[in-house]
């Protein structure tokens, strides 16, 4: 009895001494603790904001591919065929109006035309005969030496001649034209393209022998879906990128119906500025813009952060705090895009740094201007 005593008694000694050290130590912190400097309160965080302009309207810009062609691009051929007896041409070569492109093997038509001219000169002097003789019968018939019938002979006679002489200079006209189609000539000035036959060839009738790329303003062919075709008029401008380079362009026609194959309307830009020479046939794209409707503004892409279920969300700034409005993006272009959610006309918002801070702080907002806000 008298152990477990001295163990209890012991025990409660040991206690003590605890709990007076432990009064003492926490005394002694505590008097540390009022010694020291209390910190300094941290100014807020300085943001920079800009307002929202909001909008009913939205502009888009939409990239559709075509190709550059001359003004008049054609395949020069013969109208009647034969064989090649000349090609003047090659390609590159820089032509006027007029000029002869190719010429055919004329030896049978230069023959055919002496074969008629031959016989309108048999003719001719027949005729000079019937004349005569019709002349000498009408004065008989004055005297009383010769008949009605016979005078009505010799003028049958001369009109027939006539007639044939009339026939074989109507076939001496058509051989010359004929010799005029055996030769081609540059309807227009221009380049020669392609050089598509030699000389010793037999060209059919319309088969192309060069192709010839009318000089000046180049033109560039697009096919415009029809909602995007409806936003655009003649006389808009727009720019071009063909090969790397940016060319401007001026819509001057626009045709009325669709396609049938890819269900557009054809649209031709004039190229009116261009320090390259774009070769016909070059593959480019056109840039349109497109009025949509939607109610919302414009930010940049840092301004918005992840949110919930794949949404987005917009750090905005009242009264000097930071608060959180829901986005939804419309459209992207480029570094920005044109979003609608909660927010409304004229909030301030924070357009990038938005991890520096977070909902509910307090931040000293500084004002920025951003020009492309509409």
């Amino acid at each position: 009895m008298l152990s477990a005593a001295l163990r209890t008694f012991v025990t409660l000694i040991v206690v003590a001494v605890a709990v007076a050290a432990g009064i003492v130590g926490y005394g002694a912190l505590a008097t540390r603790a009022a010694a020291v400097d209390e910190p300094a309160v941290l100014p807020p965080t300085s943001v920079r904001v800009a307002s929202l302009t909001v909008q009913d309207t939205y502009l888009v810009t939409r990239e559709v591919s075509g190709q550059v062609e001359a003004p008049q691009q054609v395949a020069l051929a013969l109208e009647l065929g034969g064989t090649l007896a000349e090609v003047a041409v090659r390609e590159g070569d820089t032509l006027a109006a007029g000029d002869v492109v190719a010429r055919a093997d004329i030896r049978a038509l230069t023959a055919e035309r002496a074969r008629i001219q031959a016989g309108g000169d048999a003719i001719r002097a027949e005729l000079d005969l019937a004349q005569r003789t019709n002349a000498r019968q009408t004065e008989l018939r004055s005297r009383g030496f010769a008949t009605d019938q016979r005078v009505d002979d010799t003028s049958l006679t001369v009109a027939r001649l006539e007639a044939r002489l009339a026939e074989v200079e109507a076939g001496l006209e058509a051989i010359d034209v004929s010799l005029s189609k055996a030769e081609v000539r540059a309807p227009f000035a221009g380049t020669v393209g392609a050089r598509l036959m030699d000389v010793g060839a037999v060209a059919g009738p319309g088969a192309p022998i060069v192709t010839l790329l009318e000089a000046g303003a180049q033109r560039f062919r697009v096919g415009l879906p029809p909602d995007l075709a409806a936003n655009v008029s003649l006389g808009d401008e727009a720019e071009i990128s063909v090969a790397g380079h940016t060319i401007s362009g001026r819509l001057t026609r626009l045709s009325p119906d669709l396609d049938p194959a890819t269900r557009s309307r054809t649209a031709l830009f004039e190229v009116t500025s261009s320090d390259v020479t774009l070769a016909a046939g070059a593959t480019g794209q056109i840039a349109v813009t497109q009025t949509l409707a939607g109610q919302g503004a414009w930010v940049p892409l840092s301004a918005l952060r992840p949110g919930p279920g794949g949404s987005w969300t917009l750090l905005t700034v009242e009264d000097a705090r930071v608060t959180v409005e829901a986005a939804t993006v419309l459209h992207l272009s480029g570094d920005r895009a044109y979003i609608r959610g909660t927010f409304a006309d004229g909030t301030d918002y924070i357009p990038d740094g938005g991890h520096r801070v977070v909902p509910g702080q307090t931040v000293a907002p500084q004002s920025e201007v951003i020009a492309w806000a509409r």
